[in-house]
């Protein structure tokens, strides 16, 4: 089998291939197509009929970013671009957290707030990605498009590729009988329930679940310390002033919704003995994003707030508020424990400055 049969094998829906093939495409461009994430999806209308478009693995079923009529896609190949871009966001640049408050006061804003529907993510920069084909709609002027990917789906390379496949499988498991011994049935019940995608996510490995906070404080933390490890242990240092780049995204995410009342985690079906105090203190939700709608969260962005390069504020949370040590954490206390017996098997599980404090 030829390299690019391999690659084009890499999915079992082969009906846009075939299309493509048939219209004249060259097999380069196929390849580049398929590696892109774009397929043949089936549709049904509410009135039973039957329908068809090319679709986007990165934002699965939005419609505007990830439903083209085929002709249209395929003028696009061939450099006849017909597609509106999408709107901009709405962004704001702030330089205090007086600047923070007065968005948050827009009578919408409050609305979402009031209902539970407004989350938050904030990052010290913007990241974007390229594809071989970006999306015809989402595509910035320089052929990039924003990344809100979450970890198991990010990619290094130079080109984002659907060939690479994510990493599969949890670091802690096999764990689960030490990290809840008072529960006989700890495997059994843990088919049933978020817990281990969520210790996994904030206590070792990226998984497919999207970071979120119900915090702007929390938010306004990641967007200002930048996360780095010296000879195996990590740090969290404020950026310095003149030198911010950070962005927090306000979403209100719609079919599904992401509520408060939902998904802010405040307890815990399997780990009870521990306690990770770290989730609490994040004030998160982990909404679980498939590995055909990877980067779908940009869709329900309300708007950015860009940090100016001078922002001030007195009043952010501590790393150690964020990530409360060893002390303070049970759950965080225990893998220290066990990766002291097993520290090959738990190297994901990184070690803070303040982790024996």
């Amino acid at each position: 089998m030829s390299r690019i049969s391999r690659l084009l094998s890499f999915r079992s829906d082969q009906k846009l291939i075939k299309m493509l093939r048939d219209a004249g495409i060259a097999e380069p461009v196929v390849k580049d197509v398929v590696e892109s994430g774009y397929y043949m999806r089936d549709w049904s209308d509410f009135m039973g009929g039957k329908y068809e478009t090319v679709s986007d693995l990165m934002y699965g079923n939005k419609q505007l970013s990830s439903s083209f009529k085929f002709d249209a896609f395929l003028r696009y190949l061939n450099g006849d671009d017909s597609f509106d871009p999408a709107p901009s966001f709405v962004e704001f640049t702030v330089r205090s957290m007086d600047d923070i408050d007065a968005v948050l006061a827009h009578s919408h804003i409050q609305r979402y707030i009031a209902d539970g529907s407004l989350t938050f993510r904030g990052q010290v920069r913007e990241y974007r990605y390229r594809r071989l084909i970006p999306n015809p709609y989402r595509r910035a002027a320089d052929g990039t498009e924003l990344s809100i990917l979450p970890g198991a789906f990010r990619q290094s390379g130079a080109e984002y590729r659907f060939s690479i496949e994510p990493p599969s499988g949890m670091s802690m498991d096999w764990l689960f009988h030490e990290l809840e011994p008072n529960n006989p049935n700890v495997y059994s019940d843990s088919h049933f329930a978020y817990d281990p995608m969520r210790v996994e996510q904030h206590y070792a490995s990226q998984t497919t679940g999207l970071d979120l906070t119900f915090d702007i404080n929390t938010a306004l933390f990641f967007a200002t310390h930048k996360f780095t490890i010296s000879n195996g242990i990590a740090t969290l240092t404020p950026v310095a002033t003149g030198a911010h780049k950070g962005v927090i995204y306000l979403f209100r995410f719609t079919q599904p919704s992401v509520k408060k009342s939902e998904f802010l985690v405040e307890s815990f079906d399997l780990f009870k003995t521990y306690l990770p105090e770290r989730i609490l203190r994040q004030n998160c939700g982990l909404p679980l994003i498939g590995p055909h709608e990877r980067n779908i969260a940009i869709c329900d962005i309300d708007c950015i707030l860009r940090l100016h390069p001078d922002f001030e504020c007195n009043t952010l949370r501590s790393p150690t508020e964020i990530f409360p040590s060893a002390a303070e954490d049970p759950f965080y206390r225990k893998l220290l424990a066990l990766k002291g017996r097993f520290p090959d098997e738990l190297t994901n599980v990184v070690e803070y400055a303040w982790a024996h404090s």
